[in-house]
């Protein structure tokens, strides 16, 4: 896969995995800041937590304008919370980055996923930077053995609204975070892509939505097929394998 002829003027674009993004996240949070605005603004030191858990996966694309001086192009992040952190944050107790990160100490509370952020402006680099996200949350996700029900984000723009809408992210009706931007929840009911689709399939029994109550009404397509009885974890991680090496065998270095 090649994304250089999308992007005429780069001398080389790469795609980064959640491993290589971290050793530039302080690189990244300088980015988010930039883009997202004083709202969303945060020092390194109040994001490092998040770092330093192994609960904060990235994707991104780079590329070198020149030679020696990589720009962020296109990222995605994802930050796996728990339940009782996510309401919180949807009841305007905390800031987004004062979220916990799950913790199998926390007994009472279901891991969550907060889609942190996404920024992209080019449709091949976005298909890319899912691709390899997905990858990684569903590793980790196996390894651990967890089921993740929800995820849930901010809407930073109507841009971003748009996208999360189209992914089946639904906003909580009469919930703003800091009183001005939509605070938007998903499940396996609502999702409409296939991040999300295969992110909120991973478990046997139907998912439970998300304080139904407080979501806009929308039309919501058929919920999937949970996965058969019989199959194990250890054969759900031999198809995840088997499907990231088949996606990769043809992709070139970028």
């Amino acid at each position: 896969m090649n994304l250089s002829d999308s992007i005429p003027t780069t001398l080389s674009v790469q795609l980064l995995d959640t491993h290589q993004c971290r050793e530039l996240s302080v690189h990244i949070n300088e980015f988010e800041n930039n883009i997202f605005g004083p709202d969303f603004s945060c020092d390194y030191e109040k994001i490092k937590p998040w770092v330093d858990s192994g609960r904060l996966f990235y994707a991104a694309v780079c590329g070198e304008a020149v030679a020696g001086r990589r720009n962020i192009l296109s990222l995605a992040s994802a930050f796996i919370t728990h339940t009782l952190s996510r309401d919180q944050l949807l009841a305007g107790e905390i800031a987004d980055y004062e979220l916990a990160p799950w913790s199998e100490g926390v007994r009472a509370a279901q891991p969550a996923i907060y889609f942190s952020s996404v920024v992209s402006g080019d449709a091949d680099q976005l298909a890319a930077i899912y691709d390899s996200l997905l990858d990684d949350l569903e590793h980790f996700l196996v390894v651990n053995g967890l089921k993740i029900r929800s995820g849930f984000c901010i809407a930073s723009g109507p841009a971003g609204y748009r996208h999360l809408a189209k992914s089946g992210f639904c906003p909580l009706e009469g919930r703003k975070y800091l009183q001005k931007y939509d605070l938007m929840v998903i499940d396996a009911a609502t999702a409409r892509t296939e991040f999300w689709r295969r992110l909120l399939s991973l478990e046997r029994t139907p998912p439970k939505s998300i304080d139904s109550s407080h979501i806009v009404s929308a039309q919501r397509p058929p919920e999937l097929p949970p996965l058969d009885e019989g199959t194990s974890a250890r054969d759900v991680e031999k198809r995840l394998a088997l499907g990231k090496t088949e996606r990769y065998r043809n992709r070139r270095d970028w």
